[in-house]
């Protein structure tokens, strides 16, 4: 009798301990999905909240329904930007604290909207061009006359405001920003535009709470400050939706960044052919970002990319939040960092290919992120390119400021470099990967490893104090099912590492 029953308690308990693994697993693996297991994305992220035009009173109004022989009143409107335009010449700012021409709903065939010196404002009296009233102010390009150019040009103006316009219908760029000064750009829609989207290049200038798609390159090119003397340009990107652009050329970013202390942050980016960020320069910042169901066609690039050699030092990419990479058919990389650059406090997960790509790079921080559920964790690669005189890596530092007291002061790191090949086993020569850190990282993965790593890369940099875990090992977490990846900081093998947690909830839009 005894003996019957040991194979049913056998099976049992053989079933029991199955149920047990599979349970854990199920956190890891919810469905399958275009042969990628997929990890549940965090919870707990920012979301954006309604953005409500108000009405303001202007100075000037214009309606689809105006006559330009008008007041240019709000009974009484213009009909036409031009005229409106022509208005604002001819008003004295020196007695007056600002100047605002409103549009009311509906659309304008725009065949000059160019703001120069002549049409900007002050310092004291800045000019506001704005929506009124309900429905959507649009303006659309009259391509006879536009041709490739924007819809909306401002070249050398200054001290300008433009918002809640509706920009569309360019075979050039949407919006076009030369040499601008304290300029605002704020919840606007910018789409159906062949070329960017917006492109920007000046001083104090910012972009905020817009929506930009259905381009035909990238949605924002932006550039600002002196790389010479590392003076900042203050252009913000914050706060923006970008989707579905760059449908005409899959290889070009959905948003790029250069100069000297510029910012893309709070943004979120979904639904793009390529990369979704590519930086370089200085002292730039990459955060607070969602990024997530990019690199659909072509992951020659990763997500957030950047410019190879030793001149891009300063950069921040940190607590952005990248997850869902690829199509299902390739090998996407998340972050791609250039010498110099700190990248901290990431959420990277569900990557089928590498998290951190390092291609021959240097002085790199990579602290305190969490890598989940990424085919490589960390790839550190010797760029053999680099140890040819010719490589145009180094007549790029030898041109550059990197000797200058500005970049010893504010990117002490780069002004060490050595360019001797004689001193070619010196840590301080500059095709060495060298003095890059990999610390306090928590990974989760299927092979349970930090990564890979040339010969070169362990040789000259250094890996410590990183929890590198199975995907099945979840306890650590608040509660990892259902997306809350707060860790307990009582944990031991947290207290070991020094990890902090993200703050997921104020990565995105908000």
């Amino acid at each position: 009798m005894t003996k019957s029953k040991t194979p049913i308690i056998i099976a049992i308990c053989l079933i029991l301990a199955a149920a047990m693994v599979a349970g854990t697993f199920l956190v890891f693996r919810p469905y399958y999905y275009e042969n990628l297991y997929v990890a549940p994305t965090p919870a707990n992220l920012s979301t954006a909240s309604s953005q409500t035009a108000e009405n303001i009173y202007g100075d000037f109004y214009v309606s689809p329904d105006g006559s330009n022989s008008a007041s240019g009143t709000v009974d009484h409107p213009f009909a036409t930007v031009e005229r409106a335009l022509e208005a604002v010449t001819m008003l004295n700012k020196d007695m007056r604290s600002h100047i605002v021409i409103v549009f009311m709903a509906g659309t304008y065939n725009i065949s000059s909207f160019k703001l120069t010196e002549k049409q900007s404002g002050t310092e004291t009296c800045p000019i506001i061009f704005s929506s009124y009233g309900d429905g959507e102010v649009i303006f659309t390009a009259e391509s006879s006359d536009k041709g490739d150019g924007a819809v909306i040009e401002l070249d050398n103006a200054k001290n300008i405001t433009i918002s809640n316009i509706t920009v569309e219908g360019s075979t050039g760029s949407g919006i076009s920003i030369k040499n601008g000064t304290n300029i605002n750009i704020s919840g606007c829609t910018v789409r159906n535009v062949y070329g960017n989207g917006i492109e920007v290049e000046g001083t104090d200038i910012s972009i905020t709470q817009c929506c930009i798609c259905k381009t035909g390159s990238s949605a924002a090119v932006i550039s600002g400050g002196n790389t010479d003397s590392l003076t900042s340009g203050n252009i913000l990107f914050d706060n923006n939706l970008i989707y579905s652009v760059a449908e005409a050329d899959s290889a070009s970013p959905a948003v790029v960044i250069g100069g000297v202390g510029n910012s893309c942050t709070h943004n979120e980016f979904y639904n793009i052919p390529g990369c979704a960020v590519y930086y370089s320069g200085n002292l730039n910042k990459i955060e607070y970002n969602y990024i997530h169901n990019c690199l659909l066609e072509n992951d020659s690039m990763a997500a957030i990319s950047s410019s190879e050699g030793w001149i891009h030092y300063g950069n921040y990419v940190r607590y952005n939040c990248l997850s869902s990479l690829g199509s299902g058919e390739n090998s996407p990389i998340a972050i791609a960092p250039s010498s110099g650059t700190t990248v901290r406090g990431n959420m990277l997960i569900n990557i089928p290919g590498t998290g951190v790509y390092i291609n021959g790079g240097r002085d790199i921080n990579i602290t305190n992120n969490m890598i989940i559920n990424c085919k490589t964790a960390v790839n550190y690669k010797s760029n053999s390119d680099y140890l040819s005189s010719g490589n145009t890596a180094w007549s790029e530092l030898e041109s550059s400021a990197y000797k200058s007291s500005e970049w010893s002061e504010k990117l002490g790191d780069v002004s060490k470099l050595k360019t001797d090949f004689a001193d070619a086993s010196d840590p301080l020569f500059a095709a060495n990967p060298a003095n890059s850190i990999i610390e306090s990282n928590i990974i989760l993965q299927a092979s349970g490893e930090l990564g890979t790593f040339s010969v070169e890369a362990e040789k000259y940099s250094s890996t410590k104090n990183n929890l590198v875990l199975k995907l099945t090992d979840t306890e650590i977490f608040a509660d990892a099912e259902n997306g809350i990846y707060d860790i307990d900081k009582d944990n031991e093998s947290i207290l070991a590492i020094d990890f902090k947690n993200l703050p997921f909830d104020s990565m995105g839009r908000y």
